[in-house]
């Protein structure tokens, strides 16, 4: 008599990203809303953000993840209600950067895999990850990544916040503390905020080839285009072992 499983739970190679996908096309949709300067565009990346993270706030039963989902829904969503769509536009940077910050931070606690280590074992091995220098240099840049965007986060804040004209508490009729020029609302998330993530991702770079120059590096297209492949397994945290 042979058994058949009643459930069948998906497993990590069958599960589809689906949350990974959803932040993929909130992403494509506030770039699209601020290049085009169309609200409606970053309004709706704000929902789906929103509709994306509900079933994962829900399944962790935590009065912390729904208190939080709740304040995001607040920041993103009632700026737009009160006919400031614009504002919510500003939201999306903060909101995306502290999100990367969190998932570099979250791997540095006691008995976790910094991230960047996570990624070398993943996609080049356990051997590359064992060389002399390079799990002390992963937990480093782990380090590095979760400070440049937390600090960018911040920073991302500071500007929606403080900008005359146009930030947040002008616009609600706060009146501001300190002033920071609104011209900054106009290039900075659009422009500015890639500019420095690029200036700190070839900083990273050039400093690694020559801090670890006793060991070879893979080509930069090969090392991104295994990140593409294997984004949804870095994040979860599994691997291909049995």
């Amino acid at each position: 008599m042979s058994a058949t499983p009643a459930n069948h739970a998906p497993t990590a190679a069958t599960r589809m990203p689906w949350f990974g996908f959803a932040l993929f096309a909130c992403a494509l949709l506030a770039l699209a809303g601020g290049f085009m300067h169309r609200p409606p565009l970053s309004v709706a990346a704000a929902l789906l953000l929103l509709l994306a993270w509900l079933p994962r706030v829900w399944r962790r039963h935590s009065a912390a993840a729904l208190c939080a989902w709740l304040a995001l829904a607040l920041l993103l969503l009632v700026p737009a209600m009160m006919g400031h769509a614009e504002l919510a536009l500003m939201a999306l940077p903060v909101v995306f950067l502290s999100a990367l910050a969190w998932l570099f931070a979250r791997t540095l606690k006691p008995g976790a895999e910094p991230l960047v280590a996570r990624f070398i074992r993943l996609i080049e091995g356990d051997a590359r990850l064992a060389l002399p220098g390079v799990r002390g240099y992963a937990r480093g840049v782990t380090v590095f990544w979760a400070c440049v965007l937390a600090g960018m986060a911040c920073l991302s804040l500071v500007v929606a916040l403080l900008a005359w004209p146009g930030g947040w508490l002008v616009t609600l009729g706060i009146t501001l503390p300190v002033r920071v020029p609104g011209s900054l609302l106009v290039w900075y998330p659009e422009v500015g905020c890639w500019l420095l993530l690029l200036a700190a991702f070839a900083g990273e770079y050039l400093f690694r080839r020559c801090y670890l120059r006793h060991i070879p590096h893979p080509g930069v297209g090969r090392f991104a285009t295994q990140i593409v492949r294997r984004w949804p397994m870095l994040v979860r945290g599994g691997d291909d072992r049995a």
